[in-house]
């Protein structure tokens, strides 16, 4: 359980990996795994036991040296840390296509992200329901996310209109936002943002194919 805020500064690449070893030992557990190595989990996810020791040693460590993680009580104290033992309740701003895409992405609810408020400023969309949420416009922000205690927001608006729409999440409480703006947002001290670039990851994945292909082309060559 993390206590304070020492507890909470850790390298980002250890955070990233939390969430795959939750995901992975909930799929253990679902088909009766009661105990899992260290060397078996971190195989599962293509790393080595040494590097998911050393994250778990920010936490405690979760079992003594050579016994193995008990899934039943090792799943719960993941979501302690990660911060979803209770629901998160969450926003997502900008109904679009994506906000849609987002709405109705049932793994929200799943992983312990229900969305609590649906917003947009296209009269065409107001209304709308999606999973049971009508979209609301954007006059309704800074009450919706009071009544539902919303602390997350997902962006998915023109970068044009990002920041603006993010100085008012802040406003209104909002702490941490996944933006999906392609823009870079200014945010004060105390408030978390992950920006998902969409393009920037599919050209970071071009550029693995690209290399694929000239290794396939030079092993041709060779022979």
């Amino acid at each position: 359980m993390v206590k304070n805020r020492k507890s909470c500064e850790v390298p980002d690449a250890t955070i990233h990996r939390l969430p795959l070893y939750l995901e992975k030992l909930k799929l253990l557990q679902a088909i009766g795994v009661e105990d899992v190595s260290s060397r078996q989990l971190a195989e599962s996810l293509d790393i080595k036991a040494s590097q998911l020791r050393h994250d778990f040693h920010y936490f405690g460590g979760f079992s003594r040296p050579g016994r193995p993680y008990q899934v039943a009580k090792l799943v719960p104290a993941l979501e302690q840390i990660i911060g979803i033992a209770e629901p998160v309740p969450t926003a997502i701003i900008g109904a679009g296509h994506l906000g849609q895409a987002l709405a109705n992405y049932q793994n929200l609810d799943v992983q312990g992200f229900p969305v609590r408020g649906i917003f947009d400023t296209n009269p065409k969309l107001i209304g709308l329901e999606m999973r049971g949420q009508p979209v609301r416009d954007m006059d309704e922000l800074e009450k919706v996310i009071k009544e539902e205690k919303i602390r997350i927001a997902i962006l998915t608006v023109p970068s044009t209109q990002a920041q603006v729409v993010a100085n008012r999440l802040v406003e209104a409480g909002i702490i941490g936002i996944f933006n999906f703006a392609p823009t870079d947002l200014k945010v004060p001290e105390g408030v978390a943002v992950r920006n998902e670039r969409l393009a920037v990851g599919i050209m970071s994945l071009s550029f693995k194919v690209k290399c694929i292909l000239q290794s396939q082309d030079e092993d041709i060559t060779e022979v």
